[in-house]
């Protein structure tokens, strides 16, 4: 008798530790689970952000809109899609003209429009997403097929700013506007414009679309939002919604191998050697005085809190992969210091590097024309593909034409 009520009672505690287990399992993703529930809800922690090497191989992400934004690492990661289409021969969302002033802009100012980029032909559906353009849900799901992963990037904003500042000519025109403060740093001609700011208000922001809250812009939101805070954080949850990840620049590397990840690219892929880098400010670094510090949270709000917002998520992300991410990231950083250094060695023609064999990559060789993708100038690049494509459209229209011509 009594071994008898040790068997049930076994199989009464089995019962109920899987009862409690499948609840668990049903209540996991609650509506006011906030973030956390939102990552359960895009699948990122059981197939995109979690992916095990051990786990099936996932499917390789080929569709893909990347949200360019201003003086925030966007040309290295651009170049990186256009390479991955051309290995990959995929369609590019592309601008239709290939010289003038903002030629490689989707949209100078604004979003994408059918109209400005190159068509496709016949039934061929664009791919890849790159250029400069501001970012507009409906716009983009107009021209990009309905499976295509949204990506973004971010900067810290008062690197962005210092930067922003100094590469689009701001500071010669603070000399001008404070004529008494011409011989005057840098940094304290701008704590003067941000001083001035915030005493004078909105009324002085003309002439400012690159240095005021220009990533904030980038993804869409408008000026008359910039100092909402109820409607900027309305705005960022929608984009939270959107976009699976947003990339943060000062964790570059991290940003690429969960993109990696998020994509299900090989790591080769991702591989680059820096772009776009002002050689300058290391030798001369813009200081901004601590004093600054609240100007500059007034003057570029919006793009505080998306910083704010997005670099939280991104950690959050980030947290989510495990150990093995930062053993990846680590293998990613010494195989990238490899091609750098193998890049940039002379003479480059006709030679090649192996890259050996590791737990996140096959062995493969990288020549010297893949250093030389690499290293194309974004502008140069940009012609190139530019030709090609209405190159290829003009041909495809001048088929049609022989096909439906009278024999």
């Amino acid at each position: 008798m009594w071994s008898s009520f040790k068997r049930y009672f076994v199989v009464l505690v089995m019962i109920m530790v899987l009862y409690t287990f499948s609840v668990i399992l049903r209540t996991s993703v609650r509506p006011d689970d906030g973030l956390q529930g939102l990552y359960k809800e895009l699948d990122f922690r059981s197939s995109l952000l979690e992916r095990k090497v051990s786990a099936p191989k996932c499917s390789k992400k080929t569709n893909v809109a990347f949200l360019k934004v201003h003086k925030a690492g966007s040309t290295t990661v651009m170049n990186i899609f256009i390479r991955f289409a051309l290995r990959n021969d995929l369609n590019m969302v592309l601008p239709r003209r290939s010289n003038g002033s903002g030629f490689n802009y989707l949209g100078y100012g604004k979003t994408i429009d059918r109209k400005n980029i190159i068509p496709l032909p016949g039934n061929e559906t664009y791919n890849i997403l790159c250029n400069h353009v501001v970012y507009n849900k409906e716009a983009f799901d107009s021209v990009m097929p309905s499976d295509s992963v949204y990506v973004a990037i971010m900067r810290e904003p008062k690197s962005h700013f210092i930067s922003a500042a100094s590469y689009y000519g701001f500071i010669p025109v603070l000399k001008k506007v404070f004529p008494e403060l011409r011989n005057a740093s840098a940094g304290i001609l701008l704590d003067r414009f941000l001083r001035e700011f915030s005493r004078r208000g909105d009324n002085a922001n003309r002439g400012l679309a690159y240095v005021n809250n220009r990533q904030s812009f980038d993804f869409g939101i408008p000026q008359t939002m910039f100092r909402n805070k109820l409607d900027i954080s309305s705005y960022i949850q929608k984009l939270d919604r959107e976009f699976p990840l947003v990339m943060i620049m000062e964790y570059f590397d991290e940003s690429l191998v969960l993109m990696k990840r998020l994509l299900c690219w090989d790591l080769q892929e991702i591989l680059y050697v820096p772009l776009n880098i002002n050689k300058g400010k290391k030798k001369n670094p813009v200081q901004l005085p601590e004093s600054s510090e609240k100007f500059l949270h007034f003057f570029d709000y919006a793009d505080f809190q998306m910083y704010d917002h997005f670099q939280k998520r991104f950690k959050d992300q980030v947290k989510l992969q495990g150990p093995d991410f930062h053993d990846e990231v680590n293998t990613f950083k010494d195989i990238k210091d490899q091609v750098t250094k193998f890049c940039q060695s002379k003479p480059l023609s006709n030679r090649s590097l192996t890259v050996g064999p590791t737990k996140w990559n096959s062995k493969y060789n990288l020549t010297s024309e893949d250093c030389k993708e690499m290293m194309l100038p974004e502008l140069q690049m940009m012609r190139m593909l530019i030709d090609s494509a209405n190159a290829r459209y003009s041909d495809w229209l001048r088929v049609q034409a022989l096909n439906s011509s009278p024999r």
